[in-house]
């Protein structure tokens, strides 16, 4: 069984992983002993395009659900990194400094962003799960692609 919802649309291929929550604009939330890792789901990573530099706020900082806790430049775009959940970092992934690449690489994994504690652990429950998170980047890449090429 497989670890991921995907489809392939064109020469596109969709990766969701199963397990975590997404955000509408990309962003992907793991529960880890009541803290959440947080990243760059792969249709961003492929969207936006080779990632050359990424900033994150550091340890410590607070973060507010829906605010800008930091940015990745790429060759085609700088994006506005938008919090998930309110909380403190507690940790960022020191790798992305040499190595922003990884981000493109290992979305679900290695190019994990940041860690938080949330202010509100029931603010999980405000974001997309896997399926509906899918589901959204089906109608996003149809309406960007035309016609499905399932695979």
């Amino acid at each position: 069984m497989s670890e991921y919802l995907q489809t392939t649309f064109d020469k596109f291929e969709l990766r969701v992983r199963k397990e975590y929550y997404y955000t509408k604009d990309d962003l992907w939330v793991k529960k880890e002993n009541g803290k959440v890792r947080v990243g760059v789901s792969d249709y961003l990573q492929k969207t936006s395009g080779d990632v050359a530099f990424v900033e994150v706020a550091k340890p410590g900082s607070t973060v507010e659900r829906g605010k800008e806790f930091g940015t990745i430049e790429s060759a085609k775009t700088t994006i506005a990194l938008l919090s998930p959940i309110s909380g403190r970092i507690e940790e960022t992934n020191s790798e992305l400094a040499g190595k922003p690449e990884l981000i493109n690489s290992d979305p679900y994994g290695e190019g994990w962003l940041i860690v938080i504690t949330p202010t509100d652990p029931d603010e999980i429950a405000l974001l997309l799960g896997a399926e509906d998170y899918y589901e959204l980047m089906l109608k996003k890449l149809q309406g960007e692609h035309g016609k499905l090429e399932s695979r």
